[in-house]
């Protein structure tokens, strides 16, 4: 069923010259997806927290301070969905995707420059870096490795796969449109 879903995004994603507000759609819920996960993962941080400074601090540790507007943005919607005890079913029909697609553009302007990344610089952290909240969280993907969440959705070779149509679409967005 995973790869019969994978096939259908992908072939949605890949052709170009079907209808643009499909190929958007598809795009925005992708994003849905990695949003629920995300803050999924960052949920047992916002339950020890009282502000979204403090929520950002907890989470991102010692990175904090470098943290690019990219994954500050990121890291405030995630904390206001969670404000908001926003359901997941809410967070698919309603994110419009914006923080998770600046976010998955950070991350691949990073590999495009040769710099080998686990998704921490999004958050102000460097590849390998300590960071004490992603210790706490038993998940196979830690909350700030992108790339890693959308393969867990998507399968191995579709993570890469959804998160290269994601920055093509993307841009043919921000292009064209």
């Amino acid at each position: 069923m995973k790869n019969l879903l994978l096939g259908l995004i992908a072939t949605v994603l890949f052709s170009l010259n079907g209808n643009a507000q499909k190929t958007q759609e598809e795009v925005r819920l992708i994003l849905a997806k990695g949003m629920v996960d995300f803050t999924n993962s960052l949920k047992p941080a916002f339950d020890k927290t009282t502000s979204v400074d403090s929520f950002k601090k907890t989470v991102a540790g010692n990175w904090y301070s470098k943290m690019p507007k990219e994954g500050n943005d990121l890291l405030e919607a995630a904390y206001k969905l969670l404000v908001k005890k926003t359901t997941q079913d809410d967070i698919l029909k309603n994110y419009n995707g914006k923080e998770m697609a600046a976010g998955a553009l950070y991350v691949n302007s990073l590999l495009k420059q040769g710099i080998k990344t686990d998704g921490s610089e999004l958050f102000g952290g460097t590849t390998g870096d300590f960071n004490p909240y992603s210790s706490t969280v038993v998940a196979k993907c830690r909350w700030y490795q992108l790339s890693c969440i959308l393969k867990e959705i998507f399968g191995e070779s579709g993570g890469q796969t959804i998160l290269d149509a994601i920055v093509r679409v993307l841009t043919i967005i921000i292009a064209g449109a």
